[in-house]
């Protein structure tokens, strides 16, 4: 039987107060002044969709058993999702660290003992893959033993939304040492950006504020504003109880345990676990989909408009993102759905580190 929603489940409405009293220079740390300042999101629809090229990832999460390994970590119930929120704690900068060193390791222990063999010295090229090789073993067997006792302690600044009851609460606790559980209704998407030193170009992005206290989400995506839009569709999508969920990859492990979604799948009859058996071809219809919506949604316009606090231009959706089990043509029966790795995935997190 399905959970009922609670009285405070947010039901796609914000009281004005939220907005028109907002804190600014009376807040405690220097980012939530500097991002309470900052242009407003509008609330509601502007894509009509949830889909990005991020669901391609989810996707292959979902199938390679990797999604659920992580909410078994978390231990997330099919109510919550939980993001990771970018950085702002020691720990946050320093598994960051540990995972760029890792990578950084890897492409050294393929490229150079392989150019000091061909340009220099066989001697040279066995010394340095003994080093690079080394170092990856110690990171391995660190990220195997050590690190598998103490990730639930530590852990990456998660922020959670709960769709039943429409609130929302950081992995971090508060100064009393309890965690603080706010109403989404409460918390406003302000524009955040964000250097991106490879590239020269800024990062777009979401830092979903409470409107009082020093509780957010902090998010960023691709130089585009669109990415960011979405992104704060998604989340207006899984609390807004009124809506059936997003059909998006990420979304198909918390279809069946929400009500609304669940009466929309039957009314509709949408095929169960639909993302867990779709052919991964159709990620393309629903790409080229998007891609062809992007083209009346103008980026720098719309970047414009957000900053000056003009309309934002609302694009009207085809019926693919709505229903895509309409649109996809291989669909495998039930019984044949598999979560498992590739040889490949199963080769590449060998050589990774899970953090």
């Amino acid at each position: 039987m399905l959970e009922q929603y609670a009285e405070t489940a947010y039901r796609g409405k914000q009281d004005a107060k939220f907005r028109n009293e907002i804190a600014t220079d009376e807040r405690e740390t220097m980012y939530c002044r500097y991002q309470s300042k900052q242009a407003i999101y509008p609330r509601g629809k502007v894509f009509g969709h949830c889909f990005d090229s991020s669901q391609n990832s989810d996707y292959k999460y979902n199938l390679s058993g990797k999604a659920q390994h992580y909410r078994n970590i978390l231990g997330s119930d099919p109510h919550v999702l939980s993001l990771s929120s970018l950085g702002r704690k020691v720990t946050d900068v320093l598994l960051l660290s540990w995972g760029v060193a890792h990578l950084v390791n890897l492409l050294f222990l393929f490229t150079i003992p392989l150019f000091l063999f061909l340009f220099a010295d066989t001697e040279e090229a066995t010394r340095a893959l003994f080093l690079f090789l080394l170092a990856w073993g110690v990171s391995k067997l660190f990220n195997l033993t050590v690190w598998k006792l103490v990730r639930k302690k530590v852990t990456h600044t998660r922020v959670n939304f709960e769709r039943k009851t429409g609130l929302v609460w950081s992995s971090d606790k508060g100064s009393n040492g309890q965690k603080i559980k706010l109403p989404f209704e409460q918390f406003n998407a302000h524009y955040k950006v964000q250097n991106n030193p490879q590239s020269g170009f800024p990062l777009r992005g979401v830092t979903l504020l409470h409107f009082k206290k020093d509780v957010f989400y902090a998010w960023t995506g691709a130089n585009l504003i669109s990415s960011a839009f979405v992104h704060w569709e998604l989340l207006q999508n899984f609390m807004d109880v009124t809506q059936p969920l997003a059909d998006i990859p990420q979304f198909e492990y918390y279809r069946e345990f929400d009500k609304t979604t669940a009466e929309f799948d039957k009314a509709n009859g949408r095929p169960k676990y639909f993302w867990y058996r779709v052919d991964k071809s159709f990620l393309k219809e629903m790409t080229k989909a998007d891609d062809e919506l992007l083209k009346e949604f103008n980026d720098e316009e719309q970047l414009d408009n957000l900053l000056m606090g003009k309309p934002i231009k609302k694009l009207t959706p085809p019926d693919i993102f709505k229903f895509p089990w309409k649109y996809a043509d291989n669909i495998k029966p039930e019984s044949e759905i598999k979560f498992s790795k590739t040889l490949w995935q199963k080769f590449t997190s060998f050589l990774m580190v899970d953090l």
